[in-house]
């Protein structure tokens, strides 16, 4: 075990990494749609057949996430992670070579949805929940804003390196130096746990960590902070589990139908696809700037979730703004600084999941939620893709998602604050 200085907590780093890895591999994912005209011109297809790659691979990662979480729970964070970047950088390699749908959907479809399992969120935030209890919420945030950091660079950058060298070029090229980068990093610098730096959670001393052990152990009915961790059986018998997860559901939903036809959406109001995508990026960087703001405040509330009841409420107005939009860059950056605001509010999720539920089992418990989630998202951008051809345009879409991201905010609205068992098993148990 190598010791590291007591001054400094080697759990910043590790927030540090995470932060970097979720911006390359939620870069990569997210700027697809910026890769959606490209494809439209070189292959001829519909909209919705374009989304339907997209929507494949989330589907893909949806029904392996609570195998990966299984994974995760067995062989640690950072095992997963560089397999991850591996398979990343091949599917994106295989995706710049591929020549039909099938080769497409098989690249980009299936096995980038293999590295989105092994690197993606709930790998990064449920390593960083290993770190931090008291700042879990700051230290998780700091991670997810990568989502938002990520979509600010990659989508300008591939609108740019697609104009220079072709999209075949471009996302291969991104690939393998993405890769290259994360598998260097995690491979020299993270750790699993703690102890493995030779430091305690949240850099307490071994006095302070002796002292939170003895108090866990007289807790046996709530999970906020120090309290008790739940298996995963355990948590499925609750609500709050199934509210956190079918908000979850409607706020991905959601925002892979924004992520998705956003860009598209522009270039119908009169932008280039350059300035569409440029414009759309800056959803990236309001997202990470804010999640920082968003995350600190996360912390200094008195339950997390309220974060999220209010990341909901911001994609329900961005949506409708969206809907009523006659066009301009004014009006569209105020859609864009809204939707940016309500995804830099949604990265403190995992916190809330983790305070609720422990961490012993959260790689399952987060990534049975990650997975319902993954299924509205795949689900939503083809919703908006058929609602879009008959009319060909996005107004209606865009209320529908409205009133997914409404119905999120009731269920986050309803989630206690220590999980209670279903009210129908209580009554059996009675």
């Amino acid at each position: 075990m190598q010791k590291i200085s007591s001054r400094f907590y080697y759990g910043w780093v590790i927030a540090l990494i995470g932060f970097i890895v979720i911006t390359i591999i939620y870069g990569n994912k997210f700027c697809f749609g910026t890769l959606f005209g490209a494809l439209l011109d070189e292959f001829g297809w519909s909209r919705a057949m374009v989304t339907s790659v997209f929507s494949l691979s989330i589907l893909s990662q949806a029904f392996l996430q609570p195998f990966g979480g299984a994974l995760l729970d067995r062989l640690g964070p950072k095992k997963m992670i560089l397999a991850g970047a591996f398979l990343m950088a091949v599917s994106l390699t295989l995706f710049g070579q591929a020549r039909s749908l099938f080769s497409v959907y098989l690249s980009y479809g299936v096995l980038f949805s293999l590295a989105a399992v092994g690197a993606g969120m709930v790998v990064n935030t449920t390593m960083v929940s290993r770190w931090f209890v008291r700042k879990r919420g700051l230290a998780a945030g700091l991670v997810s804003v990568g989502t938002g950091f990520g979509l600010f660079v990659f989508n300008p950058l591939l609108a740019y390196l697609i104009e220079a060298f072709g999209w075949r070029n471009a996302v291969t090229g991104l690939g393998i130096v993405t890769g290259a980068i994360v598998i260097l990093l995690v491979g020299l610098l993270v750790k699993n746990h703690p102890r493995e730096a030779g430091q305690y959670v949240d850099g307490m001393s071994a006095e302070e960590a002796e002292q939170i052990d003895k108090a866990r152990k007289t807790v046996d009915k709530i999970s906020i902070c120090h309290g008790r961790d739940w298996s995963f059986k355990e948590a499925l018998q609750t609500r709050e589990f199934w509210l956190l997860l079918l908000g979850y559901l409607g706020y991905l939903f959601t925002w892979y139908s924004i992520t998705n036809h956003a860009v598209m959406a522009m270039c119908d109001m009169g932008l280039t696809r350059m300035k569409a995508a440029t414009l759309f990026g800056y959803t990236g960087l309001i997202a990470a700037g804010s999640g920082v703001a968003w995350a600190w405040m996360a912390d200094m509330v008195s339950d997390r979730k309220i974060m999220m009841i209010i990341s909901y409420l911001l994609f329900c107005t961005g949506c409708l703004l969206f809907a009523f939009n006659p066009g301009g860059v004014k009006m569209i950056f105020l859609v864009v600084l809204v939707i940016g605001l309500a995804h830099g509010a949604a990265m403190t999720l995992s916190a809330v999941v983790a305070d609720r539920f422990g961490v012993n089992s959260m790689g399952k418990i987060w990534g049975t939620i990650t997975m319902a989630g993954l299924l509205g998202g795949a689900l939503g951008p083809i919703g908006v893709a058929r609602l879009y051809n008959p009319v060909y345009s996005y107004s209606m879409a865009w209320k529908v998602l409205a009133g997914v991201a409404l119905m999120a905010v009731c269920c986050m609205a309803f989630v206690r604050r220590s999980p209670k068992r279903l009210f129908f098993l209580e009554r059996q148990k009675n």
